[in-house]
C-alpha cells in the first residue's frame, strides 16, 4: 500500500474510531436517563458506561445540553411518536380524540420508565427539549379540540389537556392499573360530559 493511501486508510479509520467512540457515549447517557433520570446521570457515570474518560466524554460533547440533544435525539428517533395526521374519522370529533388518545396512550406506555424521570427531572432538562415537548402537545391539543363542541370550550379544552397529560395516564394506567382502552373510555366520556354539561 503506498503512503498516500495508509495515511487515507488511517483517516478513514481513525474518523470510524471516533464515530464509534461517540455513539458508546449516547447509548450510556440514554441508559442512565432511563435508569436514574438525567438529574441524577453524571459525566463521570456516562465516560464508566462508555468505557472511556472524561476527557473523552467533553472531547465529543462540550456541555451538558450537547449531550442532552444528541440523547434525546437518539431515544426520540427510536420511538414510534402519535401521528396527529392519522388520528382521521369522518363526522365524528369525539372519534378523532378516541383515536387520538389511543395514539397518545401506546406512545406513553412503550416510554413509561423514560418519560416518568424526564418529567421528573423537568428542571435538569435542557430549555430547548422542554420547549419542543410543549410545542408538541400544543399541536396534539389543538388535533384533539379542534372540532370538538364549541359551547363550554373552556372546560372541554381542560378536559382534553387533563386526558391527555402524561400525569393523567401514569394515574389511570400505572397507579390505577387500567388498560389503555378503558383510560381512553374514560377520558373520552368525560370529555363528552364536560361538553355536555349545563352552564
Amino acid at each position: 500500500m503506498s503512503p498516500a493511501k495508509q495515511r487515507a486508510y488511517r483517516k478513514v479509520k481513525r474518523a470510524a474510531d471516533e464515530q464509534r467512540t461517540r455513539a458508546r457515549i449516547v447509548d450510556a447517557a440514554e441508559a442512565l436517563h432511563g435508569e436514574v433520570g438525567p438529574a441524577r446521570t453524571t459525566i463521570v457515570a456516562v465516560a464508566e458506561r462508555a468505557k472511556v474518560t472524561r476527557a473523552t466524554v467533553y472531547r465529543h460533547f462540550p456541555d451538558d445540553e450537547s449531550l442532552f440533544l444528541a440523547c434525546s435525539g437518539q431515544w426520540l428517533a427510536r420511538q414510534t411518536l402519535p401521528n396527529p395526521d392519522a388520528w382521521v374519522a369522518q363526522g365524528d370529533p369525539f372519534a378523532v380524540l378516541h383515536s387520538g388518545l389511543t395514539d397518545i396512550y401506546r406512545y406513553f406506555r412503550d416510554g413509561e420508565r423514560m418519560l416518568t424521570l424526564v418529567l421528573r427531572d423537568a428542571a435538569a432538562v435542557p430549555s430547548r427539549i422542554r420547549e419542543a415537548r410543549l410545542a408538541q402537545e400544543r399541536q396534539w391539543r389543538e388535533r384533539l379540540t379542534r372540532r370538538l363542541p364549541r359551547r363550554r370550550r373552556k372546560t372541554v379544552q381542560a378536559a382534553v389537556a387533563h386526558a391527555m397529560s402524561f400525569g393523567t395516564w401514569r394515574s389511570l394506567c400505572v397507579d390505577q392499573g387500567l388498560s389503555n382502552a378503558s383510560a381512553v373510555n374514560l377520558m373520552v366520556a368525560m370529555t363528552a360530559a364536560a361538553a355536555d354539561d349545563a352552564e
